[in-house]
């Protein structure tokens, strides 16, 4: 009976870390045997929001002329980082994008510029500045492009987004990985655009996450990964160490009691 028990024990413990770590896996519905190919989600430059903060550098054949364009507007609020901690280095500088979407440079006036991507708008200041610059030379950046990520991950906090591209696995690895105890098949992200509030799904342990219009993220998203069922007010950490000692002690003392009963 004894040795039933053991083997008993020893099957179920199995099973467990079986079906735990079959919760863990990412991208449950890939062929791991053969190598496939599929279609992926062509990448979509982000369009121009309001209250974005563009950084506009342009130059020309005369630089005296092109050089009052290059001022800006400095915004001196500070900014958190991944690490919880204020970043004054990180300041976000450049042109503000107001409530009607557009932007206020010397000459020129207002100019529209939300609704477009950056290349887009990037084309549009060249052919306005082409006006009164010799062979102008325009680089747009959105200076204040950041990620929020929330809930269960190793470390949350803000992603500041230097080149205005980033995916969602980028962003989850970049705020440490979900935990164990993180819910894998309902993420949700937040985005607002155009007045809107849009509460989107992503599951992340299916490949088609890749192929979802939401898979490369857009300034000022929200993440929020939700803990699972067994989360509790204690440190993970204190529950998965007590748990293992708890399953050595277990194993330990039914080995013992098996091979005693062997003698």
């Amino acid at each position: 009976m004894i040795k039933n028990l053991f083997f008993g024990v020893l099957f179920v413990l199995f099973i467990s870390s079986c079906a735990s770590n079959k919760d863990l896996v990412y991208f449950k519905d890939v062929n791991r045997s053969v190598v496939t190919v599929e279609n992926a989600e062509a990448y979509k430059p982000v369009t121009i929001q309001p209250l974005d903060i563009l950084t506009i550098i342009i130059s020309s054949a005369n630089a005296d002329a092109s050089a009052v364009y290059n001022r800006g507007v400095v915004s001196n609020n500070p900014t958190t980082t991944t690490s919880g901690t204020t970043d004054q280095v990180g300041v976000a500088s450049g042109y503000l994008v107001d409530q009607n979407g557009q932007i206020q440079l010397p000459i020129l006036g207002n100019i529209k510029a939300s609704g477009l991507s950056v290349p887009e708008f990037k084309q549009s200041l060249t052919t306005l500045l082409s006006k009164y610059l010799k062979e102008p030379y325009v680089t747009v950046t959105i200076s204040n492009f950041k990620i929020t990520v929330l809930g269960d991950v190793g470390r949350p906090g803000i992603l500041r987004v230097q080149n205005e591209r980033i995916s969602f696995t980028d962003a989850i690895s970049l705020a440490g990985d979900l935990t164990q105890t993180a819910v894998r098949n309902n993420i949700l992200i937040i985005r607002e655009q155009n007045g809107k509030r849009q509460y989107i799904p992503i599951d992340l342990t299916s490949k088609d996450v890749f192929n979802s219009p939401y898979y490369y993220l857009k300034n000022n998203d929200i993440i929020y990964v939700t803990p699972g069922k067994y989360k509790s007010t204690l440190a993970v950490d204190n529950l998965n160490r007590n748990f293992g000692i708890v399953s050595s002690i277990l194993s330990i003392a039914i080995t013992v009691t098996y091979l005693l009963i062997r003698k």
